[in-house]
């Protein structure tokens, strides 16, 4: 005997057979969240391949050392209250500022009805954290070029990725996951800017070089991937996709540009009081700025035709 039941998936009601109480769920809707599952598990294999070759060749070579600190050493054409700002947000985090991020997931997962969706990515922002301090403490550092000796004591040491970006990158990416779907490609253009903000202020502040940096966005693809991956696979269903999302990532193309010139524009105006480390601190800030932007607008358009929110039932 059949029997005719209504599910509501975001926008669209799709009407249901039942056979023997068995629901047949429409096969695109399945083959839809195969193939975003894949894609991101894809994405996770791609983040640690960069993650590693990112390790190999700027932390465990001498060219690789030279090119990153040049990196740094070039950072002195940032302005002074721009590197007072950084200093200013950097130093804002702490544990208690960490346990109200993860408590602002879950009061958002809490609100959208999705709170087992908002546990998993507040997992994931937990681990990619507590993973960058152990990566940190794992992977071997040593000087292999003369100007090893003209960074500071704290860079001296193992400092790949870092913590600080992947605490804001991490914190973006969560963001994007936990809100709902029809918002996520808009959220991704704040959310690059975030992330933006936290990696080139490690760098801009001195904190890191520009290798931890990148090491850091890439690690949270990773972790926060495979938070999407799980929360996917346990709490997935589509929805339909909003029809601005490319207009989403043109707002995410323009304020990368925006950024980017700006680091630009202060370096053509500042003094050359290192030429040689000039471009080197524009290549390595511009990747920094690019792949914090690309990975946040990944996230939100590969995300857009999907929810973890439960559908209701009429």
């Amino acid at each position: 005997m059949q029997q005719v039941s209504t599910i509501t998936f975001g926008f669209e009601s799709i009407q249901l057979r039942r056979l023997s109480g068995v629901s047949l769920i429409p096969h695109s809707f399945l083959s839809m969240i195969h193939t975003i599952r894949n894609r991101l598990l894809l994405g996770a294999i791609v983040c640690a391949v960069l993650l590693s070759v990112g390790y190999l060749a700027l932390v465990n070579t001498t060219w690789g050392q030279a090119v990153d600190n040049a990196g740094y050493f070039g950072r002195h054409i940032v302005a002074r209250a721009v590197i007072e700002y950084d200093n200013h947000i950097l130093g804002a985090v702490s544990i208690a500022t960490l346990a109200l991020a993860v408590a602002i997931i879950l009061l958002i997962g809490a609100i959208r009805r999705c709170l087992l969706g908002a546990l998993i990515v507040a997992a994931g922002f937990t681990c990619a954290v507590v993973g960058a301090e152990l990566l940190k403490r794992t992977l071997p550092w040593h000087a292999l070029v003369p100007t090893d000796a003209h960074l500071t004591i704290d860079l001296q040491r193992e400092t790949y990725p870092s913590g600080h970006t992947t605490i804001g990158t991490s914190l973006a990416i969560a963001l994007i996951l936990v809100i709902s779907a029809r918002w996520r490609p808009w959220v991704a253009v704040v959310a690059g800017f975030v992330s933006a903000s936290f990696a080139t202020g490690v760098l801009f502040a001195g904190w890191h070089r520009p290798s931890d940096a990148l090491g850091g966005i890439v690690w949270s693809g990773l972790c926060m991937s495979m938070a999407a991956v799980a929360a996917v696979t346990l709490l997935g269903h589509a929805i339909r996709p909003i029809e601005d999302a490319r207009r989403a990532l043109i707002g995410s193309a323009v304020l990368a540009a925006f950024v980017a010139a700006s680091t630009w524009f202060a370096a053509v105006a500042a003094p050359d009081a290192y030429p040689d480390a000039d471009a080197p601190f524009l290549i390595l800030s511009l990747l920094i700025i690019l792949g914090s932007f690309l990975m946040t607008a990944w996230f939100g358009w590969q995300l857009r035709s999907l929810d973890w929110q439960q559908p209701r039932r009429t």
